[in-house]
């Protein structure tokens, strides 16, 4: 991690999900790692109540999903599967389908299997460990991937590759992710949550309304959500274009620290 100081990080545990903020990154740790971080209702739950007060946080900019202890997550929890199939796949889904408002960067170390790779997907971005894995389906679960993760597949990897991993269920390693471009970054083993904090504080220091407009416009024109969803995103994107016109007419760029910065440098 990057050096932290007293000043910087705040933390709390709400038990299934560790939370930390650094500066203006807030990391939402997966915290179930003798289960290897397997999602059940209890997780999913509490997931969606820290990405809203994420989202609510006007001074946290950026987000980094991970897993505690070695494992992003290895997919639905065998005893969920079990006696609660439905519930868990419409919570996975509450979140996958949501618009985040702000940029998410997924840390990923150990496994990212199945659903959890689907979590991952769902993120902006992902730093892989060199030694993680990634598969698209757990066969061992024997549970068909949901439409809305054979979408977000496809889009990203075509689909021929898909059907590979998917009908399959092999294990996807760091550099065929990285060639593929599912992975953002590639980075050594046991650096991956520093890497992804680094990495989102970088984004923290853009001008945010050109940022956000950015963000939006990409995602607008992605299959990455459904129509209702891009209409969302599309709102986004004109509230922060006017923004950002705005300041760029004026010659400004102004940083989220309040700092006021003409083109000329002069400040």
């Amino acid at each position: 991690l990057p050096l932290i100081t007293s000043r910087k990080l705040s933390l709390s545990v709400d038990d299934v999900i560790k939370t930390m903020k650094i500066g203006r990154v807030t990391c939402l740790g997966l915290n179930r790692p003798k289960n290897k971080n397997c999602l059940n209702v209890e997780i999913l739950r509490q997931l969606k109540l820290t990405l809203d007060s994420f989202e609510d946080d006007p001074n946290s900019l950026a987000g980094v999903l991970y897993g505690e202890q070695g494992n992003f997550s290895y997919g639905f929890d065998e005893n969920e599967i079990n006696e609660n199939l439905q519930n868990v796949q419409e919570l996975l889904q509450e979140i996958t389908n949501k618009y985040c408002k702000k940029p998410l960067v997924a840390a990923i170390s150990g496994f990212a299997a199945g659903p959890g790779f689907d979590l991952a997907l769902w993120c902006d971005f992902r730093v892989v460990e060199e030694t993680a894995v990634m598969a698209a389906y757990a066969r061992s679960s024997g549970v068909p991937i949901s439409d809305a993760t054979a979408q977000r597949v496809c889009s990203l990897v075509g689909t021929y590759r898909a059907l590979d991993w998917v009908l399959t269920g092999r294990v996807v390693k760091a550099k065929e992710a990285l060639d593929c471009g599912i992975a953002t970054r590639v980075v050594a083993c046991g650096t991956g949550l520093g890497q992804a904090v680094n990495f989102a504080n970088s984004l923290c220091n853009m001008p945010q309304a050109c940022l956000k407009a950015d963000r939006a416009t990409i995602l607008s024109i992605s299959d990455k959500f459904s129509s209702e969803v891009r209409a969302e995103i599309l709102r986004e994107k004109k509230e922060n274009n006017k923004i950002a016109l705005s300041e760029a007419l004026q010659g400004i760029h102004k940083t989220q620290s309040g700092d006021v910065r003409r083109k000329d440098n002069t400040s």
